[in-house]
């Protein structure tokens, strides 16, 4: 089988590999789509050597498919079936994974996620991770669902209900889902952060108010406020970066709720959260899968407007030369595909 495999920051190659075959619990996936978001370019570039710490390794986490082999113990799941699959593994078992809460698996085997990889032919997959893509659900809406994901944890955990407000910090692949899936839950949003074809991006996919930045690093937070007195009562933070965090407090309104998905630390001294009585919330993935594919199959949500660029796997390396380059800025989501019938 074809398979992208980095040998070094940003030397990603497609070679060919032995198609895996699937183990007790697991599943053989045929890839039909990946969408890479800022984790995979994170894998990409290994900043500060963070992400590999061997070579080579596969790329990829969002991605959709059809299964192509059943391992030993699978149950539920036939060959052919459409499927998606979350990046996070977990046990299945403990009192969390039993409740729901696969994200926070009490078992120590999966505290370190392992990378998974799927750009490539063929995908190992543990068979917990799966989910049935339904009906109105195309390979492409199937394979950008982290964002989503993401945000349906996050406003779930704020406590939001139709026509309340939430400000999303960030127009990258997790913000414009997080724009998407607010307008598809009936949440007023407004967008901030972003440049170029992204800002406008933000607008098409139903932020009420865009504020883009003209420059790396801009600080906006004084305009927000500006714009908005009070400060914003919830904030989803989505770029995980130092510049997302220090605006997400500075907009966020005494009493205010931030919601994280990633990033160092705090901007705000343990002072200054009492002060303002703020409350945060971290946002590991989710486990709203069969729920992001609801809103899709329904009609409510559709990323297929956010894709600004389509590659197929030989063309992986060009696919991530972009999204690591000043030309991102003007390239909403990337499609990589593993064959026509994607």
């Amino acid at each position: 089988m074809r398979a992208a495999r980095l040998f070094g920051p940003a030397d990603l190659r497609v070679v060919d590999l032995p198609v895996p075959v699937p183990g007790p619990g697991e599943v053989l996936v045929r890839v039909h789509a990946y969408a890479p978001y800022g984790t995979d370019v994170g894998v990409y570039l290994n900043r500060g050597a963070r992400y590999v710490s061997e070579y080579p390794v596969g790329v990829g986490a969002d991605f959709s498919g059809t299964l192509a082999a059943i391992g030993e113990g699978v149950s539920g799941f036939t060959v052919g079936e459409r499927v998606a699959a979350l990046a996070l593994d977990h046990c299945g078992v403990c009192s969390n994974c039993a409740g729901g809460r696969t994200n926070l698996c009490l078992d120590s085997a999966f505290a370190v996620p392992v990378r998974q990889a799927c750009c490539e032919d063929y995908a190992i997959v543990a068979a917990r991770k799966l989910a049935a893509v339904p009906d109105g659900v195309g390979f492409e809406d199937a394979a950008m669902l982290a964002g989503i994901v993401d945000a349906l944890n996050a406003f779930d955990k704020m406590g939001l209900a139709p026509g309340d407000h939430v400000a999303v910090v960030g127009v990258g692949a997790m913000g414009l889902g997080a724009i998407a899936t607010a307008r598809a839950l009936d949440l007023n949003v407004v967008a901030v952060g972003g440049s170029g074809a992204r800002a406008d991006l933000a607008a098409q996919l139903g932020a009420s108010r865009v504020f883009p930045i003209k420059a790396h690093d801009e600080d906006l937070a004084g305009y927000v406020r500006s714009q908005f007195p009070g400060g914003c009562a919830a904030v989803m933070e989505t770029t995980a970066s130092a510049w997302g965090m220090r605006q997400a407090f500075a907009i966020a309104a005494p009493g205010g709720i931030v919601a994280l998905t990633g990033g160092g630390e705090l901007p705000v001294s343990s002072w200054a959260v009492v002060d303002r009585e703020l409350r945060i919330v971290g946002v590991r993935a989710g486990t709203g899968q069969a729920e992001a594919m609801r809103l899709i199959a329904d009609g409510k949500l559709d990323l297929k407007p956010s894709i600004g660029a389509r590659f197929t796997l030989e063309q992986a390396p060009e696919a991530f030369a972009l999204l690591t380059s000043d030309a991102a800025r003007d390239i909403g989501r990337v499609i990589i595909t593993m064959d026509a019938g994607a």
